[in-house]
């Protein structure tokens, strides 16, 4: 057995079948959006990354130029050390690099930070002077604390040997750490966002100004990638610091330098945490209006229901349900087919009560029809047989003519169907029977009567009169005078030929009854009954518009 449940349970239902898609789609599309702006922050960290490097790259490049156009100087090549001093201090001027030359013991044998002649001590980038000779090619020292700047720089060396007689042996270019931060912090980073410079010795300079600048202290780096090994760069990685955090590093070119950008991965999403959060907040709107509309939907259709549940139990008791009008057009028709329904089942009780009413007229006229012939029978009946016999014909008849009546419409019974009907079982209709006349419709009753009448009149000629011999026949014809008459008059004349000769007969009988009294009298017309030697005729001359009126349980014309 199938459970029961209300129209707002399938109504939400439905709401959740629609809904619940809609919403696991939402996931799965937010889910994405998450999964493409990772994806899309992990490759924006990396290029921030390689952007610092590109933007400090040119800045080493530039230095390795000066180093390469001073080297050649006429100056420098003459041991002008003087000239050549005042030469480098003019051409970088508000360049921010400064040029010291030294020689093969790493002492300072000019520097342009100070003026020429000032005493000077051995080069504080020791490890980049010997490795400059070493590799006997340019190199990129590491962040240092600058002796005469008193300040954080670093240096680019080259070689050269043999210049300057032999005193020179290494040409570098400096620049204070302060100018290259403010070079890295041009490139923009999303807030709380870090980006350093690490170099070889592990001195981590921040972008965001030389008072973050710290010697040989990679704690500052994030807790997983302190001890990283930056020199297989580029990457990038995550790791957990409070919050999801992206982190990427990647070398600049020619130096032991490596560029490392992090931050909190929330900051660089805001614009997708944001977008969550509408879609979010649009599926619970949408879900709020949703069920808003279920229910008020759900009531409307409740009460509309109600509605048609009054019809049908007014319905069912006989009464006439006007239609209503509801705001829903499916059970607008459905209260429509119900108030149609109700007037159909009135008419067809007032149908019922006609056609009972009709059946009981009926049936008493055939009655008394049946207790007429039994009297007249026995009257004329010498024996029991006889009168079986001739009661069953007469009864028989009668049934010819309810068969024909309940065949098909009662009110569309021919003359010439009664006639074919009761003759047919006599004589060839066309051959022994020949009919003629307009086609005219016949009331119930008077089939009944007409019927008896043929039934007789066959009856009798079958027996005595010209369908009794093979060469016999019978004509009936029968017309609509309409002439100078009012009202029109129905005639029909039944005339017997070729039979034997016909006599009158000595005593009165029930068909002749029939023929003459009953039919003339339930007709409301004249009959007559003429026994000529060739042949018997019987004329009915009644008013056409008894054909079609029935008649009271009294013997009365009644109009149909």
């Amino acid at each position: 057995m199938h459970r029961r449940h209300s129209i707002s349970t399938w109504l939400g239902l439905a709401l959740l079948g629609i809904v619940a898609p809609f919403c696991l789609f939402l996931w799965f599309l937010a889910a994405q959006l998450q999964q493409n702006a990772t994806e899309a922050v992990d490759r924006q960290t990396l290029r921030s990354a390689q952007s610092i490097s590109q933007t400090v790259e040119p800045l080493i490049e530039s230095m390795k130029t000066t180093l390469s156009l001073l080297a050649s100087t006429e100056e420098l090549a003459a041991g002008d050390l003087e000239a050549f001093h005042r030469r480098s201090q003019y051409a970088l001027q508000g360049t921010g690099q400064f040029v010291i030359l030294t020689d093969n013991d790493g002492m300072q044998l000019l520097n342009t930070r100070v003026a020429y002649g000032t005493d000077l001590a051995a080069i504080s980038d020791m490890d980049g002077f010997r490795r400059a000779r070493e590799a006997g090619r340019t190199i990129v020292s590491d962040f240092f604390m600058g002796r005469t700047s008193g300040r954080w720089v670093f240096n680019v060396l080259d070689p050269i040997d043999g210049e300057a007689g032999s005193q020179a042996s290494v040409l570098v270019t400096t620049m204070n750490v302060d100018d290259l931060a403010a070079s890295v912090s041009q490139v923009p980073l999303a807030a709380g966002w870090s980006a350093v410079i690490v170099d070889g010795r592990d001195n981590v300079l921040f972008a965001d100004g030389p008072e973050t600048m710290q010697r040989g202290d990679r704690g500052l780096l994030p807790g997983p990638f302190a001890n990283l090994d930056l020199t297989d760069g580029p990457r990038v990685a995550h790791f957990e610091d409070g919050e999801e955090q992206v982190f990427a590093y990647s070398p600049v070119r020619g130096t032991s330098w490596n560029v490392a950008v992090w931050g909190p991965l929330s900051s660089a999403q805001k614009p997708i945490v944001e977008t969550w959060r509408m879609l979010l907040a649009g599926t619970l709107t949408l879900l709020a209006v949703c069920i808003v509309v279920i229910y008020a939907a759900s009531r409307l259709i409740k009460r509309e229901v109600r509605g048609m549940t009054r019809m049908a139990i007014e319905l069912g008791s006989g009464e006439i349900v006007p239609p209503v009008e509801t705001r829903i057009r499916e059970i607008d028709l459905v209260a429509r087919a119900l108030s149609t329904a109700s007037y159909d089942r009135s008419t067809k009780d007032a149908q019922l009560g006609f056609v009972m009413g009709e059946l009981a007229h009926r049936t008493k006229n055939l009655i008394a029809v049946v207790l007429a012939i039994l009297r007249q029978s026995a009257k004329h009946a010498e024996t029991p047989q006889q009168l079986v016999r001739t009661a069953s014909e007469r009864i028989q008849g009668l049934g010819r003519s309810i068969d024909l009546l309940t065949s098909g419409d009662s009110n569309s019974v021919t003359m010439r169907d009664l006639i074919e009907n009761h003759l047919s079982t006599f004589a060839q209709i066309g051959t022994g029977v020949i009919l003629s006349g307009p086609e005219v419709k016949l009331g119930p009753d008077v089939v009944q009567h007409l019927g008896m009448a043929f039934h007789e009149l066959a009856t009798n000629a079958s027996k005595h009169g010209a369908l009794s011999v093979p060469s016999g026949r019978v004509e009936i014809n029968w017309k609509i005078d309409d002439g100078d008459e009012d009202p029109a008059r129905f005639r029909l004349t039944w005339r017997e030929q070729g039979g034997p000769p016909v006599s009158p007969p000595e005593k009165t009988s029930f068909g002749t009854r029939i023929l003459l009294g009953h039919t003339s009298s339930s007709l409301g017309g004249v009959t007559d009954l003429d026994y000529r030697s060739e042949g018997l005729v019987w004329t009915l001359d009644v008013p056409a518009s008894a054909l079609h009126q029935r008649y009271s349980d009294d013997g009365g014309l009644q109009d149909r």
